[in-house]
């Protein structure tokens, strides 16, 4: 069993570094990738720390979790086998705590513009803490507060804060879509770069992203050879997108990566290794990989 996608404190997760890698020992996972966003640093901290190395017996896969744009729209990208220190580098360069304070504040003024210009009421003088609020939070929390904005979304977008965020960063119809790329960089930039330090990139979890089409969109993609591989086992995925991905990497003849996207307590239902307990991913997926 493995497990190729997990996050740590060093950014959304809230286990430890030294905490993931002793939950990944007691289950006896057979391959571990931690895969924080826009981040390497647990790798940092394992290389320095020689209790951290001898925690974990099995393969550990250096891996991070990398926002990016594709034809406009936001999507993350899973990187696997990176150089450690360049790469460490350039994210801490590029991802500095005063410029990711001015993406944000640049993203909420946008969308409260947005509001404005479309009509679509939210709260006068809405105030944004960029250290503990995202954006879009701040934005569905104020909107849904008004019957009349109803008219603008789906009755699931309304209800539902998470597809509201999705729809928002994805979907060129939405109301509030707005173009990520200013903020972040391209899939083309990050693909030259991890393969520039001798990493592999895979696409994240496609079906989360509010697409018409998700296999049109992945044909694009892979149309310009940006992905090594696609994550085709994921925590939210149904038995029938897993056939459809396992299918399309096959004919295409790209390497799978998976894992449960587990984030520790903070969404406790999904656990390292098994997801929902719909997931029990070979390590035949990594042998392929040549790594190992």
């Amino acid at each position: 069993m493995v497990d190729l996608h997990s996050h740590t404190t060093n950014s959304d997760g809230t286990w430890t570094t030294k905490e993931l890698l002793t939950k990944a020992e007691e289950i006896g996972l057979e391959v571990l990738s931690i895969t924080d966003h826009d981040t390497a640093k647990s790798y940092v901290e394992i290389e320095k720390n020689k209790e951290l190395q001898n925690i974990y017996k099995g393969k550990l896969i250096r891996g991070a979790e990398l926002n990016c744009t594709f034809d406009g729209i936001k999507i993350e990208v899973l990187a696997y086998n990176f150089d450690l220190h360049p790469i460490q580098e350039w994210l801490e360069n590029y991802y500095t705590p005063e410029k990711n304070r001015n993406r944000l504040i640049e993203e909420f003024n946008d969308l409260v513009g947005i509001c404005n210009a479309k009509r679509i009421k939210i709260e006068n003088n809405l105030k944004y803490n960029p250290g503990t609020e995202y954006p879009v939070d701040v934005i569905y929390y104020s909107i849904v507060k008004f019957e009349e904005n109803k008219k603008f979304f789906t009755k699931e977008q309304w209800e539902n804060r998470g597809l509201f965020f999705r729809t928002c960063t994805v979907d060129k119809n939405f109301p509030l879509y707005r173009d990520f790329s200013k903020q972040m960089p391209t899939l083309e930039f990050l693909n030259n770069l991890i393969h520039e330090y001798n990493g592999k990139i895979f696409l994240a979890h496609l079906y989360l992203y509010q697409l018409e089409d998700h296999i049109a969109y992945l044909d694009k993609i892979i149309d310009k050879g940006l992905l090594d591989g696609v994550e085709v086992y994921h925590s939210s995925f149904s038995d029938e997108q897993i056939q459809t991905l396992e299918s399309y990497c096959n004919s295409e003849g790209l390497l799978m990566s998976g894992g449960s996207d587990c984030h520790g307590e903070k969404k406790r239902d999904r656990k390292l290794g098994i997801g929902y307990g719909n997931l029990n991913i070979s390590k035949k997926i990594v042998d392929n990989w040549n790594l190992i």
